[in-house]
């Protein structure tokens, strides 16, 4: 099948039918009676065989862009992802649905190795992966015995924010498509600015990729941003008059854990989430946040990407992003369920300075140095500039927008 739409008219058929099934898969594994529009585009265009980046946003039904062409196609797919708790959940999620899948996140004993070997010989079947384990004998061992008909990219922005010099095996993907040519890639993200667009077909080495876009805006999410000398009351505030489960982000480690105590000092439910902490705890407070076992999450920047919680009220930074691209994938967890919610930034002297400090780090290259600099400018000017905050960030991402969205705290000042 070619990825053109001149195919010979068994190939049109054979499409058709794909097309078909795909919408019998989505009803079947997860209840839905049809995809939305950006999701039925990217799915097509997947299942003609054709290189697809999808930018879709948060909530925006991602996964379910590669996870259907995958059980469509049949054999294995290989998806890479850059955090084991995304994998985790992804792979809970797929295998509670009866679909086989895998996190292949360290060296594998030979008797699951076999097991997980048989199973991909038996069908629709997907692999995660950390971009690490692309150069690993276990997993040529795995793609050199199976059938693999689909290479998937999730978060792929990370790819162009973590690739240059942080985590180099993203920029080693490509590597793993040279050594599959006729398996078409699907790569999938939230936030992508046009140069992010740019640097994610190249560094993957996708042919004749085609971008499919879907609007980034979330009308639902009022946007807000405040300075204040001390952020503790007006996060106590929000806490009080917005029920339901929140996030809280701050930019350092220390943050998190003064947060976290002084939130249980007020008697609000709440765990701690950043890198420092060993993954099992990590993992054991973020199962309790998502079993709606206590209501606030206090989290650095690792927690986030893949958080499939439909109903969080509140996003609340208390230390500045790193840039408007995280930003909106941060703010982008409040309200997937297409209910209110609200995303504040409180920006304190204090915020001000740890940013500038972690961009002072002697242990960050100059290259990302000069690189992170220049991102946190953009968010410099979103934080200061008087302007409708909605209309800021989707031009950010090149997207056109009203002036005025009616929906931030700059409109509503402005409001009859």
């Amino acid at each position: 099948m070619t990825p053109s739409d001149t195919g010979s008219p068994s190939d049109q058929e054979a499409l058709r039918t794909q097309q078909a099934f795909a919408t019998v898969v989505l009803r079947q594994y997860w209840g839905f009676s049809d995809f939305r529009p950006a999701q039925r585009e990217v799915i097509n265009s997947v299942l003609e065989k054709r290189d697809t980046l999808g930018l879709l946003p948060t909530g925006g039904g991602k996964s379910i862009c590669f996870q259907v062409p995958g059980i469509v196609f049949g054999g294995v797919t290989l998806v890479i992802s850059p955090l084991i708790s995304l994998m985790h959940d992804q792979v809970v999620g797929l295998t509670m649905r009866g679909i086989p899948a895998f996190s292949m996140t360290g060296r594998v004993e030979p008797a699951v190795f076999g097991h997980v070997l048989t199973r991909m010989k038996g069908g629709p079947f997907f692999l995660y992966l950390a971009p690490e384990r692309l150069k690993s004998r276990q997993l040529r061992r795995l793609i050199q015995q199976s059938s693999v008909r689909l290479i998937a990219v999730d978060e792929a922005h990370c790819i162009s924010s973590w690739g240059h010099d942080f985590r180099t095996a993203y920029r080693a993907i490509f590597e793993l498509r040279n050594a599959l040519p006729d398996v078409p890639m699907c790569a999938v993200t939230a936030t992508a600015t046009p140069r992010t667009r740019r640097d994610i077909v190249q560094s993957l080495k996708m042919k004749a990729a085609r971008t499919i876009q879907s609007s980034f805006d979330r009308p639902n999410i009022h946007f807000s941003i405040t300075h204040q000398m001390d952020a503790r009351p007006r996060v106590l505030s929000h806490l009080e008059s917005t029920p339901g489960p929140a996030i809280l982000y701050d930019s350092t480690r220390q943050g998190v854990e003064v947060w976290t105590e002084k939130l249980t000092r007020a008697g609000i439910s709440v765990r701690a989430y950043h890198g420092g902490m060993d993954q099992e705890e990590r993992e054991r407070n973020q199962r309790a946040w998502m079993q709606k076992k206590v209501r606030v999450m206090v989290a650095t920047n690792a927690f986030g990407m893949g958080i499939d919680r439909a109903d969080v009220r509140l996003v609340l930074h208390v230390g500045l992003p790193a840039s408007l691209e995280a930003y909106y994938q941060e703010a982008g967890r409040a309200g997937r369920d297409g209910r209110p919610a609200l995303a504040e930034i409180i920006v304190t002297p204090d915020a001000q300075l740890a940013r500038l400090a972690l961009l002072q780090d002697g242990t960050i290259r100059k290259l990302r140095v000069r690189r992170s600099r220049r991102l946190f400018g953009y968010m410099r000017r979103y934080v200061d500039r008087p302007l409708c905050r909605r209309w800021g960030l989707l031009g950010y991402f090149s997207e056109l927008s009203p002036q005025q969205c009616g929906n931030c705290d700059i409109c509503a000042r402005q409001l009859p």
